[in-house]
């Protein structure tokens, strides 16, 4: 009975478990809030500034100009809270039309001016100074808004890539756009257009100097744009090396079954015998034979199919999956690629096979490391493909040198910053005399995290081999295995052979599913099962930088449980004015055997966030708050009462997710397997995190908290509740459209001890609470009890 596996399973919220969100927050102002002497002075210099802008509205007005004057407001640090930046939008809001344009750094709103009356409305705001005493304070200066530039350091001509500011008005934008893309044409330019969604456009104004740089910032239609800077090109390389001698044979396919594939967006996959009978019929590609070179996208694809075989060890665990080749970038050392080409290049290739490939592996970067405080157009792009198509993409994170002179490890690079896409890092199999890192721990080469507004990326890491410097100073590695060019086995290391490994396991389970593709799941099975090795030298503040959540189990291990844990899927979706409160969660009451529960719980929630570009910083622009803990009883509650909708409600409830309610002592002394493997506790607070995990062991409880909360006689609860920035619920009220969000939650709950039924109490509890739960539906028969 101990190797039992059962499957893991669905089970649904009930109609009870659907509340409404009440009113609540305080009409106190903050304590930070300026005095009536210091906000007059304010006022005083706002208005001024507004006045000057007017002069220049009025102008425009006079000359019929389409563009509106566009100005930014910078904002102080206590005021960047959701609360304290819905003020200041108010403040500027003039009319039916959204004139809060976005974020051009995190601390800055970029506001239109349509005419002088909306000029003259935002000048008396200003200076009420008792009615709008709270924004005036949120406020730190005013002033007119310029385009970022950033010019090429070369005296050559050179593609320019060209961002216009989203006025957040279809015809507008659509009028500014034709105005620009003649303005341009007038100029003599040659000027190409790439949706990287419906509303992000790039502009790519071909091999212009310095002087033509400057006649395009002197048209008028320049003071539409929002960003001129060098367009991205970059090359591909592939240093590969000999690798053992060994003889792999060549894997077939078994009649008559069915394969997932995966989509390779790479260089080409050379027609090797190892590859060709798991080479999909179809293929796509963007360039003739001559300009294709194949040896990336042919050692990436030898990974997706012979990867576990090659290193002699089930780290995946597939039982084997087709690859299609998709050709989105050239030779790189004929003929380097723009960063519009590639993406109308991916957009192509994935747009044509999405039906039936629904894995896509990309294992190249924008050679460019991500901004702080703004998503990069690449992953905007990756993001709405994957929408579009409902795909998933595995992203690497990137290569880096700086280990070759002693620099720290590089910020992941452009690209994997897409919210979307599972990102993958790299650790060390092995390591050889001059390699610098211990196994099991980051490849020196890999990027790290974390993403832009502080999210983890990469969310897991897997094997891309160890690199390190010999006497002499040159550079040595262990690499993975794979195919070159002739079939003959090479070596090489990269994060863009750890990505190909989360690749073949997403197709692995997708597989073993008899299920719907959704990437939401598949993304959160593999973040769900990754875990930390025990060999991971890394501190604990800075793992979830470094390799994320860890390394994804077998295909195997993720899809079943053992007799003593029960693992839960619950997939639905959360809108804007409702939340999710289940008040009978099943746990098990083995657990409670002792005076306290006992027992581990790992929660993974995963969902996709409503994304606007043009918002920067806050490109995500939903979130989800989860809870999950103890409470004493139901309440009943008087829905007479003002701001109270909902007639039951739990008393002292503590949500056990939180690292407050944990003893440091008993944390730091405890060095099992849950400990250095599986344990996480992060605070995310309000921060907009589109994957959120934590694992706790509940016996690491301080004592106060164990006798307050986890006492055989308390429920258990599960809460789930949707939040939205004012950007986003201000351009649903206009559009008149609803907010909602899909999520998948996975819940483990385990006994540590090895004994107890938990998996079949918690299908008894699911039974007694009255919830629809299934099986997940498997392709391969599973072991069950009679």
């Amino acid at each position: 009975m101990e190797n039992e596996r059962l499957p893991i399973k669905f089970f649904a919220k009930r109609e009870v478990d659907n509340l409404r969100v009440e009113p609540g927050g305080s009409s106190d102002l903050p304590k930070w809030v300026l005095d009536e002497r210091t906000l007059a002075r304010k006022s005083e210099t706002f208005v001024n500034a507004v006045a000057a802008f007017k002069n220049e509205v009025i102008k425009k007005e006079r000359s019929n100009s389409i563009i509106p004057l566009v100005f930014k407001t910078k904002i102080v640090d206590d005021a960047t809270a959701k609360t304290h930046r819905k003020e200041v939008s108010n403040l500027f809001k003039t009319g039916t039309q959204n004139n809060i344009l976005g974020l051009s750094e995190a601390d800055e709103i970029i506001i239109k001016l349509e005419g002088s009356k909306d000029t003259d409305i935002i000048i008396e705001r200003l200076k009420n100074i008792e009615k709008f005493a709270h924004a005036l304070s949120c406020i730190d200066s005013i002033e007119e808004f310029n385009p970022v530039i950033v010019r090429s350091e070369k005296d050559v001509k050179e593609d320019y890539k060209v961002r216009l500011i989203n006025f957040q008005n279809y015809e507008q934008n659509l009028s500014i756009r034709n105005y620009f893309e003649k303005s341009v044409s007038d100029l003599g330019l040659q000027l190409e257009k790439t949706h990287y969604t419906s509303d992000h456009i790039i502009y790519n104004i071909k091999s212009i100097n310095q002087d033509a740089l400057q006649l395009i910032n002197s048209d008028e239609a320049f003071e539409a744009v929002y960003s001129i800077e060098p367009m991205p090109k970059y090359k591909v390389a592939l240093d590969m090396g000999p690798t053992d001698d060994m003889e792999v044979d060549v894997l077939l396919p078994e009649d008559g079954k069915k394969y997932a594939t995966v989509g390779i967006l790479d260089n080409g996959i050379a027609n090797i015998p190892h590859l060709k009978p798991w080479l999909s019929e179809e293929s796509w590609t963007a360039y003739p034979e001559a300009y294709m070179k194949k040896n990336h996208g042919t050692f990436v694809s030898g990974v997706v199919v012979y990867g576990d075989l090659l290193e002699d060890r089930e780290w995946v665990g597939t039982n084997g999956v087709k690859v299609l080749d998709a050709c989105v970038f050239p030779d790189t050392d004929k003929e380097g690629i723009s960063e519009d080409e590639l993406i109308r290049n991916i957009q192509e290739a994935i747009k044509s096979h999405y039906k039936e490939v629904k894995v896509w592996n990309l294992s190249i970067s924008i050679t460019t490391p991500v901004d702080e405080t703004s998503f990069s157009d690449f992953a905007v792009a990756l993001d709405d493909i994957q929408e579009k198509y409902n795909v998933l993409i595995c992203k690497s994170a990137g290569n880096c040198s700086n280990f070759t002179i002693g620099h720290p490890k590089g910020k992941i690079h452009q690209g994997a910053d897409s919210i979307r896409s599972i990102v993958v890092g790299s650790i060390a199999h092995k390591k050889s005399n001059t390699d610098l890192a211990d196994v099991d721990n980051p490849s020196p080469f890999t990027r790290i995290g974390r993403g832009p507004s502080y999210i983890i990326k990469p969310e897991v890491v897997h094997y891309g081999g160890n690199a390190g410097l010999n006497e002499q100073n040159q550079l040595v590695t262990t690499g993975v295995k794979s195919f070159g060019l002739d079939g003959s086995l090479h070596q090489s290391v990269g994060t863009s052979y750890s990505t190909p490994r989360i690749a073949a396991l997403a197709a692995g389970l997708y597989q073993e599913m008899e299920e719907e593709f959704d990437p939401l799941l598949i993304k959160t099975l593999m973040v769900h099962s990754a875990s930390y090795s025990e060999l991971l030298k890394i501190p604990n503040v800075e793992r979830v930088n470094q390799v994320g959540f860890g390394k994804p189990q077998s295909v195997r291990n993720i899809l079943y449980n053992s007799p003593h844990e029960a693992t839960l899927i619950l997939k639905d979706e959360i809108s804007k004015g409702e939340y999710i409160d289940i008040m009978d969660f099943p746990m098990p009451d083995c657990l409670a055997e002792g005076d306290y529960y006992s027992g581990q719980i790992i929660v993974t929630l995963v969902y996709n966030p409503i994304l606007d570009s043009s918002q920067r910083a806050e490109y995500s622009q939903s979130n989800i708050d989860i809870k999950m803990g103890t409470y004493d009883t139901k309440k009943d509650r008087d829905t007479t009462r003002r701001n109270i909708l909902n007639p039951v409600g739990r008393d002292n409830s503590k949500n056990l997710l939180l690292e407050s309610a944990y003893s440091k002592t008993k944390m730091k002394n405890n060095q099992d397997d849950f400990a250095l493997k599986e344990r996480l506790l992060i605070q995310y607070g309000d921060k907009y995190y589109p994957v959120k995990k934590y694992a706790v062991d509940l016996s690491e409880m301080t004592e106060a908290n164990q006798l307050k909360y986890t006492t055989k006689d308390k429920k258990w609860y599960l809460y789930l509740k949707g939040l939205f920035r004012d950007h986003i619920e201000t351009k649903a009220q206009l559009e008149e459209t609803d907010l909602t969000q899909d999520f998948c939650l996975m819940v483990t709950i385990k006994d540590p001890t090895g004994t107890k039924p938990v998996y079949d109490q918690v299908n008894q509890k699911l039974d007694e609470y009255n919830f629809w739960h299934n099986n997940i539906k498997l392709s391969s028969e599973v072991t069950l009890r009679t």
